[in-house]
């Protein structure tokens, strides 16, 4: 993005750079889509040995993993085209698009599960691929920019070259994620130690999470590095820093809240969405603690993006895979130890606890670059935030105990409630973003 954003004003540049990114994406893409196709069984052994144990299960994971990799292609292909959005200043549908995840899974489960059964989430793990894909590629075309394959020259390209210096370092912090991830996998697949059901707990539990992170965390972070990236051209750090904390400060005031509602509601929440057919309740009670256990890593992963693209825009993408390398170490350390005394909810517990890590060791290095940030007048809207947030979370619970009617209109009327003391409360303590939306109402 910030090489693409440098040619916003020059539109056959622009055009020639997009399509020769996404054609050498293509063909990067579709051979390693054939590479995990071919030695997907491996990779199974190796992200979940305890699946050896089971015939069924490796072959089941095996198949789930060559139909993951197709899922892997569109999700490279839409990188590229949100990063020509985001040079655009076009934010609205990239930051939509993730959430097609999170929706597909949904309504696969609701729908769809008496009819592709084990299949269901990997399948809808692909249309959501799929889905997203469309949308964007159609957008594009509506607004005249067709991403034809353009080849000849386009690994020659002096910002082609450009791109992927930068993007080496990248990849390997996409590999760290990943291999979180990946760790998680492996703790939780170790059943004589967490029980059966621990991978499935932790695969749920991180769907819920990735939601509000995909649609707040992760969207805040890209429509910020456009404006810092330019700030950092300008070599106007005080402008730079100001966009940092305003984006802190939004991602906070959704963060928070929602924070208080998965610790409080968690149980609640996923005997709703996913409570249904074989996901018992046994199930229910090996995932909320899960839940719970991520939720209070949700600010720190949401900062991370943030400050990760704080580098990106500094032209840095060497220090992010650094940090997440370390961070990657402690998840490791700590899961060993945690999944004794917690098991499963303790590898989500060392999960958020190195995400923690990884923030501040981030911000510190960040703050090394650019100088101090003053938080003065942001440390009393946290505590209001930390206010509105239990109360909110607090009448939602009390109303969800005190209703006895199905749990879909008690999930809703619960919710309703709770988003009416957080607008009254928002109010009352004349919390910042309640004062720019009041002012908004009033113009209208």
């Amino acid at each position: 993005t910030p090489v693409l954003s440098e040619y916003h004003n020059q539109r056959e540049r622009f055009l020639l750079l997009g399509r020769r990114l996404f054609s050498v994406s293509l063909i990067i893409l579709g051979i390693v889509v054939i590479l995990g196709i071919l030695f997907s069984k491996y990779l199974v052994i190796v992200i979940a040995p305890g699946f050896l144990k089971d015939s069924y299960k490796l072959s089941l994971a095996n198949i789930f993993t060559k139909i993951t990799f197709f899922y892997l292609f569109f999700m490279g292909l839409v990188a590229v085209m949100c990063s020509f959005l985001y040079a655009l200043k076009k934010f609205a549908l990239p930051a939509f698009v993730p959430s097609l995840f999170s929706i597909s899974l949904i309504c696969g489960i609701l729908f769809f599960r008496r009819y592709l059964h084990n299949y269901i989430l990997v399948l809808s793990v692909l249309v959501a691929g799929l889905l997203q894909f469309l949308s964007l590629y159609l957008y594009l075309l509506s607004k005249k920019m067709r991403l034809t394959f353009e080849f000849r020259n386009s690994f020659k390209d002096k910002d082609i070259i450009r791109m992927f210096k930068l993007f080496v370092p990248r990849i390997w912090s996409s590999a760290v994620y990943h291999l979180n991830v990946f760790v998680d996998t492996i703790f939780a697949s170790l059943s004589w130690i967490v029980g059966s059901g621990a991978l499935a707990a932790i695969y749920y539990a991180n769907r819920v999470i990735q939601f509000p992170l995909a649609l707040i965390g992760v969207s805040i972070a890209r429509v910020a590095m456009v404006d810092l990236s330019g700030f950092h051209k300008e070599n106007n750090l005080e402008d730079f820093k100001k966009v940092l904390i305003f984006s802190f400060q939004n991602i906070l005031f959704f963060i928070i809240p929602i924070t208080f509602l998965f610790l409080f509601m968690a149980k609640e929440i996923i005997k709703v969405v996913f409570v249904h057919g074989k996901f018992s309740t046994y199930s229910l009670f090996l995932t909320y603690p899960v839940l719970v256990s991520y939720s209070l890593g949700l600010f720190f992963f949401c900062g991370i993006k943030l400050l990760v693209n704080s580098f990106y825009s500094l032209k840095d993408t060497l220090t992010p895979a650094k940090t997440a390398t370390f961070a990657l170490i402690v998840n490791i350390l700590l899961s060993a130890i945690f999944i004794f005394p917690l098991q499963v909810a303790g590898v989500a517990l060392a999960s958020s606890l190195a995400g923690i890590f990884n923030f501040f060791l981030l911000y510190r290095l960040l703050i090394k670059r650019i100088g101090s940030i003053n938080w003065k007048e942001s440390l009393w809207e946290v505590v209001k935030l930390l206010i509105l947030g239990v109360l909110t979370a607090g009448t939602t619970k009390v109303v969800w105990i005190i209703l006895e009617y199905n749990k879909y209109i008690r999930i809703a009327l619960s919710f309703f409630a709770g988003g009416i003391i957080f607008l009254l409360v928002g109010l009352l303590l004349k919390l910042r973003h309640f004062i720019y939306l009041k002012r908004w109402i009033l113009r209208r």
